[in-house]
């Protein structure tokens, strides 16, 4: 394994992963070509195209990430030769059954990071707040994974935008998104407080733009709980006596500072402390709202 540099890994590792999945489809000789899903965004897959119609299953960067330098447990070329052997084996699908309208889900990555590569790929999206929310054709099915972009042209062939896709999708439950709520202790971080817990799904932060999965957490924490996008790929949720929102959202802004100059940057989603809002089943700023609730009194 070449020396990475620690601040920029995951773009090394990524132009290394690419570049080799390449040259291995090449020395195959039968004309299939690599193609990248949500390129740019931290959720990037990788799959190839062959001769026919056919969708073979994708393979996420973070995973590559992770397994080649994180963990540092396979070369790059051992880790493309097992990726391709996967995808050989496993089922090859018709795009039309994957593109469909209930395997489309929500997948929020941070507005400014990746608007450009938005824009150049025709990728269906929206800002919310600092955030542009994307979405992905996705089948998981018995640990394969089948994605791709949904675009601005499906879009228009539906007749719709992407705000319009948002509200037609986002009811789903938790089992839905492949999700899951977990206490603190769970992943791995101390607390003496029970009132924290670690949400995500298949489309990590995203769990917490779907009512049904918000209603569970309120539910169980009650409708003041504060929710972190700390990472891209879960939102920390916590009730506000353990730190006010704006305790929380000055310590956010520096984790996110920090992550901006090392290898974590892409993993930076947003910068704002967010809140549940019941009546309009969405996330709102929490600080926004909490000024407004004193507006109001």
């Amino acid at each position: 394994m070449r020396e990475y540099d620690e601040n920029h890994a995951y773009e090394e590792v990524r132009e290394d992963f690419i570049k080799e999945y390449k040259a291995q489809l090449e020395r195959r000789g039968n004309g299939e070509k690599l193609e990248i899903v949500a390129e740019g965004t931290p959720f990037e897959s990788f799959t190839y195209k062959g001769n026919g119609p056919l969708l073979c299953t994708s393979i996420s960067m973070e995973l590559v990430y992770r397994n080649c330098y994180i963990f540092a447990i396979r070369e790059i070329d051992e880790a493309v030769s097992t990726i391709l052997e996967i995808q050989d084996e496993a089922e090859w699908i018709s795009p039309e059954r994957l593109e469909q309208l209930e395997h489309v889900i929500v997948f929020p990555v941070n507005l400014s990071h990746c608007r450009d590569k938005l824009e150049e790929n025709d990728i269906a999206y929206f800002p919310f707040e600092d955030m542009a929310i994307t979405y992905q054709f996705c089948i998981e099915d018995n640990e394969r994974s089948y994605r791709r972009d949904v675009t601005r042209e499906w879009l228009n062939r539906q007749g719709i935008n992407a705000k319009e896709l948002f509200e037609k999708v986002r009811y789903k439950d938790l089992e839905q998104i492949w999700g899951e709520i977990k206490t603190i202790e769970q992943v791995g971080k101390k607390s003496e407080d029970s009132q924290q817990a670690a949400l995500y799904g298949v489309n990590g932060f995203g769990a917490a733009l779907y009512p049904k999965v918000m209603e569970q957490v309120v539910k169980k924490m009650g409708s003041e709980v504060l929710i972190v996008p700390e990472e891209t790929y879960t939102a920390y949720i916590q009730t506000p006596d353990i730190m006010s929102a704006a305790k929380l959202q000055e310590e956010l802004q520096e984790d996110n500072r920090v992550k901006l100059v090392t290898g974590d940057r892409h993993l930076v989603l947003s910068g704002k402390i967010f809140k549940y809002d019941t009546g309009r089943k969405n996330l709102v700023p929490a600080m926004e709202h909490t000024i407004e609730k004193h507006r109001v009194k």
